[in-house]
């Protein structure tokens, strides 16, 4: 007996996919933030707690805007590769060996969101009104946060600039830098 698996919304799969790279694909930079003395109070928790739900946030907004029912799988797809090439090189949580690190972080995800159909709008219009509805609940939470924490934010990133390069955009931008450079 087959299961025929209930088809997904995009902007789930959004949100599924931005929790997923804000939470798991940023962990050497929950593990640095854990470990700063500054933090060592107990306030290591609330701190990586907002700043998981302002990046999910940040990610699910621009997802949203990607989220129509052609375009979503491939841009979660390209997320999560991208954020598991970028740990590459980095200290490996548990002493995990890359593969499993690539499995993990990428593979399993992978095979969860291609193996669900996606939802698809009756009209154009109701998808982008969808898709910019989710947007500006993304843009809320982002605002809420960053209102509620400007003061930690803002002293924790000045201290420590050089956090900026563990968010797995920056990385990933690094580890392309030199293909780009062979390239022209």
């Amino acid at each position: 007996m087959t299961r025929t698996r209930t088809p997904q919304s995009p902007h789930r799969l959004a949100v599924f996919g931005s929790v997923w790279l804000a939470c798991a694909g940023q962990w050497p930079l929950w593990q640095t933030l854990a470990a700063l003395p500054e933090l060592a109070d107990g306030r290591a928790t609330v701190f990586i707690g907002s700043t998981m739900v302002l990046l999910a946030a940040v990610l699910t907004l621009v997802f949203s805007l990607l989220a129509w029912p052609r375009v979503i799988r491939p841009a979660l797809s390209m997320a999560l590769l991208g954020s598991a090439w970028a740990t590459h090189g980095t200290a490996h949580p548990l002493g995990l060996p890359a593969p499993m690190l690539l499995l993990l972080l990428a593979g399993l995800p992978l095979v969860w969101l291609w193996s669900r159909p996606v939802a698809r709008a009756s009209d154009t219009w109701t998808q982008l009104l969808h898709n910019l509805g989710v947007a500006m609940a993304a843009a809320g939470v982002a605002t809420a946060v960053l209102i509620l924490s400007v003061a930690d934010f803002s002293w924790m990133w000045l201290q420590h600039a050089e956090l900026i390069e563990l968010l797995g955009p920056v990385r990933l931008w690094r580890k392309l830098l030199p293909v780009e450079n062979v390239l022209f």
